[in-house]
């Protein structure tokens, strides 16, 4: 489970990015903190894994302390949730190497594409030894910019499915346990599975259920997670 610590200084916003967190349910969160001695006291205590760091702060500015944490080798996940737009603070973030920065106001949608960003480099870079190409371009997601999928299916759904798959890629699930953790019904997470196993991406077993009728049981398949 990822630890976040939450950077911002306005109350509201800290309670909502703490609140989608939570409503995701896959990581523990930590703060609303503001002052830099506070983050460096959470990132070396809690070993953090990925900060929401503001950048209109009341005594550093969120860069300054980007800055300061990549200086003293920390080299947590950090996406940027500011109101902060022009060019040059945006270019400048992503030279300190934040992984995705969502400009306020934003939508948990795109909240939450941001969080699955951070999961899948974190499954990825956590079960690797020795880094194959291969494996760059699957976190960097360049193998899935020219994805054309089945109509009437949506990626951000898809990728949400794989990624809730990506935090216990060793556990059987069946669809009922898959509909009711990740919040979609088992006719729409069904399509999903089915195309996930066409694609090859996950293992698919036939067994009885509960009241003897014929239940799907899913697997994530080793080292398989193409989005």
């Amino acid at each position: 489970m990822s630890k976040v610590l939450i950077v911002e200084d306005d109350p509201m916003v800290g309670l909502i990015n703490k609140k989608y967190l939570e409503q995701m349910g896959i990581m523990t969160s930590y703060g609303p903190v503001m002052i830099e001695e506070e983050v460096f006291k959470y990132v070396e205590s809690e070993k953090i894994d990925l900060i929401l760091l503001d950048e209109y702060l009341p005594q550093k500015k969120g860069m300054d302390i980007l800055k300061a944490l990549r200086d003293k080798g920390f080299y947590c996940d950090v996406i940027m949730i500011t109101a902060a737009n022009n060019q040059n603070e945006v270019e400048k973030a992503y030279a300190y190497g934040v992984i995705d920065y969502l400009i306020k106001p934003f939508e948990f949608e795109r909240f939450q594409e941001a969080i699955e960003k951070h999961l899948k480099r974190r499954q990825w870079l956590n079960n690797k030894g020795t880094i194959k190409q291969v494996d760059i371009d699957r976190i960097e997601e360049r193998d899935e910019t020219n994805i054309e999928l089945p109509k009437g299916k949506n990626k951000r759904i898809l990728d949400k499915i794989i990624a809730f798959l990506q935090q216990e890629p060793e556990k059987v699930w069946t669809l009922r346990e898959l509909a009711k953790a990740i919040q979609i019904s088992n006719v729409t997470i069904k399509k999903y599975m089915d195309y996930l196993e066409e694609t090859q991406q996950i293992d698919v077993k036939l067994t009885s259920g509960n009241v003897g009728r014929p239940e799907h049981q899913y697997k994530l398949k080793s080292n398989q997670y193409k989005i």
